[in-house]
């Protein structure tokens, strides 16, 4: 046979060895050495990932992993998202910190003037003092109490419905924290704190109720004590636990204002704390939902409120100021004073969108808006620290920023 004939015949024979027998098993034809390098060849692969990442990524398309670039990118998030929790944490230290020592320092003022106050009396005057303070101590605990009690009322008699003892609901839907990030997550928690603060020390407290109360909000919210707060938590959305008909939403972004309140109906403050604001989520809420939206009345106010030219007439408000002023409203049933007490300072400056004025006025003597601002920093000490705080994230930021 010539070698033309025997490579066909070679080819052919080793092509009827299977691999593999008809059960599955191992080939008997690969025997000894073959058959362990075959074994360790296999377990390295399983080991190891593969070298020509090029042509896998090639080849697979989009079943390869990320490229070079998108983990770097990550890597540099993951890096500074970091930075900035490390940096919260510290800052919520110091604060506590300064915290402590202030009401340290107010409290061994207090004794100091006390114990000067006591020297100077007779002992008659001492006896009479001490009994003033006893029952001024009762008085507040008695306060303190009864406040209690119409807290309690208002949460078990809140509407819908009607009658003298019946107490306004407001409601903080939580629908879009779920998909949220974790920083706006526990400003979401905190606003939702300070709403309870507002509520239940408010000498006509409302039936405040957060709905779909989910997780992982609820979780996180038990860190920070959500299971003392004097609050009605419902795992439904507002239109499913008291009906479509029932529900007024408010937005910024609502055509009509809101004119009146009762207790017929629920009020529906969006639980969203957006570092970016998105234009019109609770109005396509409201219309998803098929219930009313309505707006502050802010813009039909806002020459009784001081908002002159450059100020916004619809600002968006945090949650706790919202309820804030629905509470006030319910009470003395003027919108003035209930917005009043709402719209935080920061709400009423004109806006300057990045103007910057010339270097000469700059460098003028302050007026009194130029005052006002330098006051609302409050103090050299802490601007400085802003300004070593918002320098190190800088750096932190240039240092390991993306790769373009």
């Amino acid at each position: 046979m010539s070698q033309a004939d025997a490579a066909p015949a070679a080819s052919e024979q080793l092509e009827s060895k299977p691999l593999a027998n008809g059960d599955g098993g191992a080939n008997p034809d690969l025997a000894g050495d073959d058959a362990s390098q075959l074994g360790d060849s296999s377990s390295l692969d399983d080991e190891e990932p593969s070298t020509s990442g090029r042509d896998d990524a090639g080849v697979s398309g989009a079943d390869s992993g990320p490229g070079r670039k998108g983990r770097r990118d990550e890597a540099w998030k993951a890096k500074r998202d970091e930075a900035w929790e490390a940096r919260r944490r510290f800052n919520n230290l110091k604060r506590r910190e300064k915290f402590a020592a202030k009401k340290k320092a107010k409290a061994a003022a207090a004794k100091e003037e006390e114990e000067a106050l006591l020297a100077s009396m007779t002992p008659e005057q001492v006896e009479a003092w001490r009994a003033a303070k006893e029952a001024a101590k009762a008085e507040r605990a008695a306060a303190e109490v009864a406040q209690a009690a119409r807290v309690e009322a208002a949460l078990a008699n809140g509407g819908p419905g009607s009658g003298p003892d019946v107490a306004l609901r407001v409601v903080v839907d939580c629908s879009f924290a779920p998909s949220a990030p974790p920083k706006e997550m526990r400003s979401l928690i905190k606003q939702l704190e300070n709403a309870n603060m507002i509520n239940k020390s408010f000498p006509k407290p409302a039936c405040l109720t957060v709905t779909n109360w989910l997780e992982p909000l609820s979780s996180m919210a038990a860190t920070a004590g959500a299971n003392g707060w004097r609050v009605v938590k419902l795992e439904e959305g507002p239109a499913a636990a008291f009906g479509p008909d029932r529900v007024v939403v408010l937005s910024p972004d609502a055509e009509e204002p809101l004119e009146a309140v009762d207790t017929e109906h629920v009020y529906v403050v969006g639980g969203i704390v957006d570092r970016t604001v998105r234009k019109g989520l609770t109005v396509k809420f409201a219309e998803t939902e098929g219930v009313a939206c309505r707006r502050l009345p802010i813009r039909e106010n806002a020459e009784k409120l001081g908002l002159g030219k450059g100020v916004t007439k619809n600002p968006v408000l945090n949650i706790d100021d919202v309820v804030r002023a629905l509470l006030v409203f319910n009470d003395t049933g003027d919108w003035v004073q209930a917005l009043d007490a709402a719209i935080p300072i920061r709400k009423r400056k004109p806006q300057t969108m990045g103007f910057t004025p010339p270097k000469s006025e700059r460098s003028a003597a302050p007026g009194p808006q130029q005052q006002g601002a330098e006051a609302d920093v409050g103090g050299g000490a802490e601007a400085v620290e802003a300004a070593a705080v918002e320098a190190e994230l800088g750096a932190v930021a240039g240092t390991a920023g993306p790769s373009a």
